[in-house]
């Protein structure tokens, strides 16, 4: 605390039991301290009186005092009455509590206890936003920090920014805990500069010491942090100049140089912040949160050599922290907004609305969605959801990681993306609080299927863990389970489980084993601790689960496909009235006048026209985009969810709910998504996938282009669609068939789905469109080069690399500004 007179008080407790030091420090001689303790009745804990002949005083006592914690947030008030030799007299009241922060090998700790960091960013522009709601300066941040501990919050890391003293006594007050990052009141973050290029100034002493004094006394202020992604900081003498400035004025609280781009091997940092990968943590990429693999890139303060590399192969180096880890920046998957609400509560507050608002109201509704807007948007709040479920259980599970920082928990209002939990007036809007909590409490259970798609009689082996930080955990619990759908009713309980631990641990593993199911079900799995203190955790997961197929190599003589596991009713010859083939060409179009019926399985290189840079146009094309089954990441990919015919696929053996889940992973995958903003005529989309509602930032920023562009921004998307075409039918899919060959299930049963449908009488598109009218459009469409996504997509699509080098920065850049 600094006084306006300048007087700095700095408040020690650590331990009740060691007391508690108020150092007194002034540019005036003190000559009487009169000063007293209350608790948070206003009733006196301890007094007295000090004589003092000094420029600095510190004051000792003890009494019985209660520790502070995010669970409970207990504070003292200190009043002081200062005389000093010249005959003024100066009073000064601050509030403080008893904690302390320690770290060992793996965790951190808050009063001796194991501390998971469930932390969510704000600070700079981009992660923050306005007191919409005309509250005061401390209203606010409780506000947002109330709603945000509802959630299972306990941490808030301040990006580049020290926030204001409101916002500390908020949450000295209401119990989380803050992370800030040093910078004068003068230096702004730049975004696109320092993520380019990292950050190369830092502050001062002088203002490390004006930072140090002036946030001392507040028990939730846990981490000094000296900014965002810088490069190479252990190669720079300021950093450990900066921690060696801080250790000696403030020991007791933890330290870190960066979020995010370390070298692993620093030795003066109290724990590490790393960038985990823009990965999807399923699949081929389930286990990303234990791979150190994807650290290898920010190097070695020794620079050794982190990848040696042979024509016979590679070797990687092995990475162990000697420091608890927390992964940077994760779940910042986005979302459309309810644009409509947002400008009625803008409104309301009298608050000017972001020009975004307006803008994308005219874009979706010149584009369609407004009738169907409701269920297009939770659409897409739904599909972000079981991104972050899945993401932050990696996390829980994950054995090197000792918290997270997610991007972000309130929406912010200077850009259009929707990345928040909450709304930007810190309200929920979609998304349950209840159930977020089920993976992000002190306490979780977590299942880690290894799948979430199954034929009927598997055997699905889960090991079921606890993640578990919180203050005396209860000792016993008992663990049980329910595993239900439409013809599945199952359940099974294990008594006295030991839950004493803190930390993450195997409670038990389950054995299911799946029912042989005549038609395909989604089903769920629930487990629960029930605790012997009365408490409980619950969590729960779904399960898409087939028939099994009695599969055998059928040979599909067509113009493309070679074979495919089918099952026997499905054969089909080139002659015959029923085609199916992976070529758009000259013969496709024929068949087609001819009045045959066709299904395109849309695949070709020209989708992925980045791993071929030297491939000829193709005569014919489709607007696509290649497409992956992961959240958007702020601005990085194409996909926010999307929905499907429910009654026809499940009618002829394709499970759904109504919209893309996991049973589509395998299909999405590395698909060719068609694009049908521009086709000639509407048609009816099987499975229709939504496309992100914001901008490219380098779009705008580097290429100069408009704000918000309806070629790229709200695409009408879509993975299957039929139409008449001439005399003949056309079924046109880009879902990713390849594991059809590999006997992956929900590829089998999605085939037999559509061939099933594309041979019934069923089949029988409404829109036409002439062959010489189609061929015209695809072959406009082959004619104008490739299409490419922004510099962000790219990398999305590319999926090669935990994150973005400047090689790749350089490369994206030349390939979109080449005719």
């Amino acid at each position: 605390m600094i006084t306006s007179e300048r007087t700095v008080l700095k408040i020690t407790a650590s331990k009740p039991e060691e007391g508690f030091y108020a150092c007194i420090k002034s540019e005036r001689k003190i000559s009487e301290i009169c000063w007293k303790i209350k608790n948070a009745s206003g009733e006196v804990e301890c007094d007295g009186t000090e004589n003092a002949d000094a420029y600095e005083y510190t004051i000792h006592s003890r009494f019985d005092a209660h520790m502070w914690s995010v669970e409970a947030p207990t504070l003292y008030e200190l009043s002081l009455e200062i005389a000093y030799s010249d005959g003024t007299v100066e009073t000064m009241t601050d509030k403080f509590g008893f904690r302390y922060f320690s770290c060992d090998e793996k965790n951190l700790y808050l009063n001796g206890y194991p501390f998971y960091m469930r932390a969510y960013i704000r600070g700079t522009i981009a992660h923050e936003h306005e007191n919409n709601c005309n509250l005061s300066e401390y209203d606010f941040y409780k506000k947002n920090i109330l709603t945000a501990k509802e959630y299972g919050f306990n941490t808030i890391r301040f990006h580049s920014v020290v926030p204001p003293e409101a916002c500390f006594r908020a949450a000295d007050d209401l119990g989380i805990i803050i992370h800030i990052e040093m910078r004068a009141d003068n230096m702004e973050y730049d975004n696109l500069q320092e993520m380019l290029y990292g950050k190369n100034d830092f502050v001062t002493n002088e203002e490390l010491e004006e930072i140090i004094n002036s946030l001392y006394n507040h028990p939730s202020f846990m981490v000094y942090c000296v900014g965002n992604e810088i490069r190479e900081p252990g190669k720079k003498p300021r950093i450990k100049e900066i921690r060696d400035f801080i250790k000696k004025n403030d020991p007791t609280r933890l330290f870190i140089d960066t979020c995010a781009h370390g070298e692993y091997d620093r030795d003066y940092v109290d724990f590490d912040v790393q960038h985990m990968g823009y990965f999807f943590p399923y699949g081929e990429h389930a286990n990303m949160f234990a791979d150190t693999d994807n650290l290898l890139c920010f190097g070695t303060v020794g620079n050794k050599s982190m990848i040696e590399e042979s024509e016979s192969g590679k070797i990687r180096r092995g990475i162990a922290f000697s420091r608890p880890l927390i992964a940077h920046e994760v779940c910042h998957y986005t979302s459309w907004r309810d644009y409509y609400a947002l400008r009625d509560k803008f409104k309301k507050y009298n608050r000017p609305a972001p020009w975004w608002v307006d803008e994308e109201i005219k874009m979706l509704e010149a584009k369609g969605y407004k009738e169907d807007f409701a269920s297009t948007l939770q659409i897409t709040k739904d599909y972000q959801f079981h991104c972050w479920k899945t993401a932050l259980e990696g996390i829980r599970t994950s054995p090197l990681l000792s918290g997270f920082h997610m991007l972000q928990f309130a929406d912010t209002d200077r850009y259009e993306n929707s990345n928040g939990v909450v709304d930007c007036f810190d309200d929920p809007h979609g998304i349950s609080a209840e159930e977020f909590r089920k993976f992000n409490a002190d306490t979780v259970v977590i299942a880690r299927l290894p799948k979430q798609v199954y034929s009927g009689t598997e055997t699905v082996k889960v090991p079921v863990y606890i993640s578990q930080y919180k203050i005396n955990p209860p000792k016993l619990g008992t663990f049980s389970y329910t595993l239900s759908g439409k013809d599945v009713n199952s359940n099974g309980s294990l008594a006295s489980v030991d839950t004493q631990k803190s930390g993450l641990y195997t409670i038990c593993s389950l054995e299911l084993l799946l029912p042989d199911v005549k038609s395909a079900q989604k089903l769920e799995l629930v487990c629960r601790v029930d605790f012997e203190d009365g408490t409980a955790c619950e969590n729960s997961w779904e399960l898409w689960v087939f028939p099994k197929l009695n599969a055998k190599t059928e040979s599909i003589a067509t113009s493309g496909m070679d074979s495919a596991y089918l099952d026997r009713e499905f054969s089909f010859a080139k002659d015959g009235d029923y085609i199916v083939t992976d070529r758009l060409d000259d013969e496709l179009f024929e068949n087609l006048e001819a009045g045959k019926n066709v299904m395109l399985i849309y695949r070709t290189d020209w989708t992925r026209h980045l791993l071929h840079k030297t491939m000829p146009a193709p005569k014919y094309s489709f607007r696509h985009t290649w497409e992956r089954y992961k959240g958007v990441i702020w601005d990085r990919g194409t996909i926010n969810g999307g929905k499907d015919d429910k009654e026809l696929l499940n009618k002829f053996g394709f499970v759904t709910d109504g919209q893309i889940n996991f049973q589509y992973y395998s299909l999405i995958e590395d698909s060719d998504k068609i694009n049908l903003d521009d086709f000639p005529v509407s048609v009816h989309s099987i499975v229709s996938g939504f496309d992100k509602a914001s901008r490219d930032r380098f779009d705008a920023t580097k290429f100069r282009l408009p704000e918000l562009m309806y070629d790229r921004t709200m695409r009408h998307f879509s993975y299957a669609f039929e139409l008449c075409v001439g005399k003949g039918k056309l079924l046109v899919t880009g879902f990713n068939f390849t594991g059809v060959e590999k006997g992956d299930v929900a590829s089998l049963w999605m085939m037999k789905a559509l061939l099933s449908y594309f041979t019934s009488s069923e089949f029988a598109p409404q829109n036409t469109i002439s062959v010489n009218e189609l061929k015209k459009y695809l072959s406009d469409v082959a004619a104008g080069g490739p299409q490419k996504e922004g510099m962000m997509t790219q990398y999305w699509q590319l999926d090669d690399a935990p994150v973005e080098s400047m090689e790749y920065w350089e490369e994206s850049e030349r390939y979109l500004r080449e005719k």
